[in-house]
C-alpha cells in the first residue's frame, strides 16, 4: 500500500513497485494534477479513501487472499511556509491522524514492513555541519510554531513508541529537498525547482533571497524511491538520512535550471531578505554503506524534470 501515490514522491514508489511485479494499493482522495492517467499497469489498484477516517482505511485490508505486507505513507499535509505557520493546528492534526490510523492498521493487520516518510526539516537546529541522524528531538527538540515541522517529529515519536511496544517494524527517512516528473508546478507551491522553472518560462526572473550562497542539496525523485527501497531490503537502520553528495549553492541551481531549459540566465538578487541557513546538507554515511548506486547528477536530473515538464505536464 502506497499512501499519497498521486504525489511526487509517492507515485514514484508506486510505479518502480509495480514495475518490479507488486500489487499496489493507492488510495488517494483526489486526482487534481491527473496523475493517475501517468500510471499504469494491471497490478495498481487506485481506490478513493480519506486516511483520516480509521473506517475508510480499514476498508482497504478486507481481501484475507491479498494481504497487504509493506504500506509506505508518503501522504501528508503542508504547503507554503506562510501556509504552515498560519495553520499549524490543521497541518499538526491531519498529519497525526493520519500516521495513527496507518500505525494502528500496521498493528491491527500484522503488516511486517512500515516506511513513515520523514524529512530534513526536523532538524530546526543542528549541532553539526553535515547534520546527522542524532541531531535529531533525542538531543533535545526546539519549539516552532510551523505546523509541519511539529507533525514531521511527532509522527517520529508516535512511530518509536508502537515499535516499543508492538515491535512493528517501523521505518523513518528523512529526505533532502526531492524534484522530479511530477513535481507540484503549480502556482501555489514553494517548492524551490518547480517555482523557479515556471518563473523562467513565464518570462519572469528566478529571485532569490540573501546572495545565494546558501547551499543545499537536491534528489531526484527516482533515486530517493530506490533509496528508500534499500533501506527496507537492508534493514539496518530504522532510521537514515536519504539525499545526494552533491552540494549546490542557491545561486547555481537557478543557472544550473537556466541551463536546462536552454533559456538565458534570468536571475536577481534581493539582499534585503534573508537567504535562510548557510547550509542544509545530511550526513548520509549510512545511506552509503547499503545502496549500490549513485543518484544521478542535478544536471541530469534536471534534464529529465524539465523534459517531462514540457512533453507531459504541459499537455495535461
Amino acid at each position: 500500500m502506497v499512501t499519497g501515490g498521486l504525489g511526487l514522491i509517492g507515485s514514484h514508489f508506486a510505479e518502480q513497485l509495480v514495475n518490479a511485479g507488486a500489487h499496489v494499493i493507492l488510495p488517494y482522495r483526489r486526482d487534481n494534477r491527473r496523475v493517475l492517467r501517468q500510471l499504469s499497469g494491471g497490478n495498481l489498484r487506485p481506490v478513493q479513501a480519506d486516511l483520516r477516517d480509521d473506517r475508510d482505511l480499514e476498508r482497504l485490508f478486507t481481501d484475507p487472499a491479498a494481504p497487504v505486507d509493506a504500506i509506505i505513507h508518503c501522504a501528508v499535509v503542508s504547503g507554503t511556509m506562510s501556509v504552515r505557520l498560519n495553520q499549524p493546528a490543521h497541518i499538526l492534526d491531519a498529519n497525526l491522524r493520519t500516521v495513527g490510523n496507518v500505525l494502528e492498521s500496521a498493528r491491527r493487520h500484522d503488516v511486517p514492513d512500515v516506511v513513515l516518510l520523514s524529512s530534513s526539516d526536523i532538524y530546526l537546529d543542528p549541532g553539526s555541519d553535515p547534520i546527522r541522524e542524532d541531531d535529531d528531538f533525542r538531543k533535545g527538540m526546539g519549539w516552532s510554531i510551523d505546523g509541519y515541522y511539529l507533525s514531521k517529529n511527532f509522527a517520529e515519536m508516535m512511530a518509536e513508541a508502537y515499535r516499543a511496544e508492538y515491535g512493528i517494524n517501523v521505518f523513518l527517512p528523512r529526505l533532502t529537498s526531492v524534484y522530479g516528473p511530477r513535481d507540484n508546478f503549480e502556482p501555489d507551491t514553494d517548492r524551490v525547482v518547480p517555482t523557479m522553472v515556471r518563473k523562467v518560462l513565464a518570462g519572469q526572473d528566478i529571485e532569490i533571497w540573501g546572495d545565494g550562497s546558501q547551499t543545499r542539496t537536491y534528489m531526484y525523485a527516482a533515486d530517493l524511491v530506490r533509496a528508500t527501497l534499500a533501506m527496507v531490503e537492508a534493514n539496518k537502520y530504522p532510521t537514515l538520512n536519504i539525499g545526494t553528495t552533491e552540494t549546490v549553492s542557491v545561486l547555481q541551481l537557478a543557472r544550473m535550471i537556466c541551463a536546462a531549459l536552454e533559456v538565458p540566465e534570468r536571475i536577481r538578487i534581493d539582499l534585503s531578505k534573508s537567504g535562510g541557513r548557510p547550509s542544509r546538507n545530511l550526513d548520509i554515511t549510512g545511506l552509503g554503506e547499503i545502496i549500490d548506486f549513485t543518484p544521478r547528477s542535478l544536471e541530469q536530473g534536471l534534464k529529465e524534470t524539465v523534459a517531462w515538464y514540457r512533453d507531459v505536464y504541459q499537455t495535461l
